[in-house]
C-alpha cells in the first residue's frame, strides 16, 4: 500500500483523505456559522428597520401586517432640517479632522516617540479613552462662559465631534506615512522643491487612499455620534440621532425607522461619493 511519511511514520493515503475531508467540512461549517452570526448581528437589524419604515403596523407577527410609505410622507421640516444638519456637520468635521490629522502625522513623523512626540501622540489619543458623555460635559464646562462661550452655538457640537474623530483621522494618516515616503520627500527637497510642492506632488498623491479612509470614517462616526452631542447641543439644534431618540422615547418607532432609513441612504450615498475614484482623464495635472 502506498503511503506518505509524516514525522518518520507511514500514514495510509485513505486516512489522509478522510482527515482532509473532515477538516474541510469543519472549516466550511465554521465559515457558515460566522456568516450567520454576522447576518444576525449586523444585517438583520438593518432589515428590520427597513421593514419598519414601510409597514402600516407591525406587532406580534413575523412580517408587517401591511406596507405603506406614509411614514416617509409624514416627515416634515424638523426631520429634514435635522438630516441636513447631520450631513453638514459630518462633512465639515470629517474634512477638518482629516486636515488636522494629516498635519499632526506629518509634524510627528520621524520624531522620537519617547519625548515630545510621545506626549503629543498620547494627547491626541486621549478622547478615545474617555466616555463620550464625559468628554461632552468637559467641553460644555470649558466653553460655557465668556470669552469662550459656545454653549448657545452649533460650534460646540462641531468642537466636541472633532475631538472624538481626530484620533481616528490621525491614525489613518500616520499609518500611511511609510518610510519610503520620507525618502521620496527628502529626495524632492534635496533637488530644490519647495515644501508646498513636495506636499502637493509627492506626499498627497500617495496618501489619497488614507485620506479617503479618514474622510469616510470621520463622516460615519459624526453621523452616528449621540452621547457627546446630546450633552452639549444648544436649544433649537438637532441632528438625526437626537430626533430619533426623541421619537423612540415617545413610542414612535415606525417614524423613527423611516428617518433612520433616510439617513442611512444619504450616508451611503455620501460614502460612495467619498470613495469614488476620479477617472485618469479628468485628473487635473498640477
Amino acid at each position: 500500500m502506498s503511503a506518505e511519511f509524516r514525522i518518520g511514520q507511514a500514514v495510509p493515503r485513505h486516512q489522509i483523505g478522510w482527515g482532509d475531508t473532515v477538516l474541510k467540512h469543519a472549516s466550511r461549517a465554521a465559515l457558515a456559522l460566522a456568516a450567520f452570526a454576522c447576518f444576525w448581528l449586523f444585517v438583520l437589524p438593518v432589515v428590520v428597520v427597513a421593514l419598519s419604515s414601510v409597514s402600516t403596523q407591525w406587532s406580534g407577527t413575523i412580517l408587517p401586517a401591511g406596507y405603506s410609505l406614509r411614514w416617509f410622507e409624514r416627515l416634515g421640516s424638523p426631520e429634514y432640517d435635522a438630516l441636513l444638519t447631520s450631513l453638514e456637520i459630518g462633512f465639515g468635521v470629517s474634512a477638518v479632522g482629516t486636515a488636522l490629522g494629516l498635519w499632526l502625522a506629518l509634524a510627528l513623523e520621524g520624531r522620537d516617540r519617547r519625548g515630545l512626540g510621545a506626549v503629543v501622540d498620547a494627547l491626541v489619543m486621549v478622547p478615545n479613552g474617555v466616555p463620550s458623555v464625559v468628554l461632552g460635559l468637559a467641553v460644555l464646562i470649558a466653553y460655557h462662559q465668556k470669552p469662550f462661550d459656545l454653549s448657545s452655538s452649533a460650534a460646540i457640537v462641531v468642537l466636541v465631534q472633532l475631538a472624538l474623530i481626530l484620533p481616528f483621522c490621525y491614525r489613518c494618516a500616520a499609518a500611511a506615512l511609510r518610510p519610503e515616503l520620507t525618502v521620496l520627500r527628502e529626495a524632492a527637497a534635496s533637488l530644490g522643491a519647495p515644501p508646498a510642492m513636495v506636499l502637493r506632488r509627492v506626499l498627497l498623491p500617495q496618501l489619497v487612499p488614507a485620506l479617503r479612509a479618514s474622510l469616510a470614517l470621520g463622516f460615519a462616526l459624526s453621523l452616528g455620534e449621540l452621547g457627546a452631542t446630546l450633552t452639549v447641543y444648544p436649544p433649537g439644534f438637532a441632528t438625526v440621532p437626537i430626533v430619533v431618540i426623541g421619537q423612540v422615547e415617545r413610542g414612535y418607532y415606525l417614524p423613527a425607522s423611516a428617518l433612520s432609513l433616510l439617513m442611512l441612504g444619504a450616508s451611503l450615498a455620501a460614502l460612495l461619493l467619498i470613495a469614488a475614484r476620479v477617472p485618469r482623464g479628468k485628473r487635473v495635472a498640477s
